[in-house]
């Protein structure tokens, strides 16, 4: 059986592929490109080391729902990094993340309180880990529905079994005990040479179902709780319904050759944007920018990798002339910024001063 807790991240996951099907029964009250962001996968996010710090890996609805559980768990609103504040909104974002953290832990704790948790009839072969089975326990099935046993019957095979019960209660759709035969030995063929026979499950639906304690967290976090979790912060031009990009689309734009045309190798718009502004600090903080393009190429990807990787804020907000931007920095206040697609690499950024574009970020 599987445990609540070990089913947080398949379930978020349904309750977004429902909400986008339009089969959920409840209002999440997000946007369909919302919740398939949250879904979409990014085929290179292996590219840098996963952690719960900087830039979230895709799909994003693992690092949420990593923090939504670490919040239950620990009586704290987590999101993924240790906040680092710039701005004066200290004191509103934490009466906010109070509010969201009494809401996680009163939903939070309908699914807790679940012991262990689909159709009328379960068919398994009987293996020991089901052997305690009996009417009256609740268990979940797919680690999104929650079922409470009304019987358990054995037979000796998944033959005598369709042969004995209602074929349509335990896979409907299905006309013939053959056809029955054959998708139920797929779909359980790696259990069948050690099963001690065959055990038809009858279950029922439960009222309370873990997924709408899910939903109503959700729905009530809303797009700046959600956006929270995943370690983006607020400010006074933060865009409320978007999610951050891709690391694959940070660092592709970030390696682009500044100058695409002529042979050998060429500067990428990441080590030009180096080369413009590593003089800036005083402390040397952005290396040497020294050597042929190649190794300046290099030191540009190893700097922005590593702002990537240990970012404690990022933003997508209004910056003039940009426009919308995708903003991270790290808890020195070095950073950098993309379009917030992450398609067009801006530049880098020093940490926020008094003054700062008078002296022009010069310090």
């Amino acid at each position: 059986m599987i445990k609540v807790e070990d089913c947080v991240q398949e379930l978020l996951k349904f309750v977004l592929q429902s909400s986008i099907n339009g089969t959920l029964d409840f209002d999440l009250g997000l946007s369909s490109t919302f919740c398939a962001g949250l879904l979409k996968h990014d085929p290179s996010s292996n590219l840098l080391p996963d952690s719960t710090a900087g830039v979230p890996p895709y799909p994003l609805y693992k690092r949420l729902s990593s923090a939504l559980w670490e919040s239950i768990c620990y009586g704290s609103f987590c999101p993924m990094y240790k906040r680092m504040l710039m701005t004066n909104g200290e004191s509103s974002l934490k009466q906010k993340e109070e509010k969201w953290l009494k809401l996680i832990m009163d939903k939070g704790s309908e699914m807790v309180e679940l012991k262990d948790g689909q159709k009328s009839i379960e068919g398994k072969y009987a293996l020991a880990k089901y052997n305690r089975l009996e009417p009256g326990m609740l268990i979940i099935f797919n680690k999104c529905l929650l079922f409470e046993i009304s019987d358990v019957r054995r037979y000796a095979s998944i033959y005598d079994m369709l042969e004995s019960e209602n074929l349509r209660s335990i896979i409907p759709g299905v006309e013939s005990i053959d056809e029955g035969l054959q998708i139920l030995k797929f779909l359980n063929e790696e259990e069948e040479e050690i099963a001690d026979g065959v055990l038809a499950i009858c279950i029922s639906s439960v009222p309370l179902q873990p997924y709408i304690s899910l939903a109503a967290i959700i729905s009530e976090l809303s797009y700046e709780g959600l956006q929270g979790l995943l370690g983006l912060t607020h400010t006074a031009g933060t865009v409320p319904d978007v999610l951050p990009p891709p690391r694959s689309a940070l660092l592709s734009s970030f390696i682009l050759p500044y100058k695409p045309e002529g042979k050998g190798i060429k500067l990428t718009h990441g080590a030009k944007a180096l080369a413009k502004h590593h003089h800036r600090s005083s402390s040397k903080y952005w290396g040497t920018f020294h050597g042929n393009d190649s190794d300046k190429n290099r030191l540009a990807m190893n700097t922005i990798v590593h702002l990537i990787a240990h970012c404690c804020w990022l933003n997508i907000h209004m910056v003039a002339p940009h426009g919308i931007v995708f903003e991270i920095r790290i808890a020195e206040g070095y950073g950098a910024r993309w379009s917030n697609d992450g398609n067009k690499f801006i530049g880098f950024l020093e940490p926020y001063m008094e003054d700062g574009h008078w002296k022009k970020w010069k310090h």
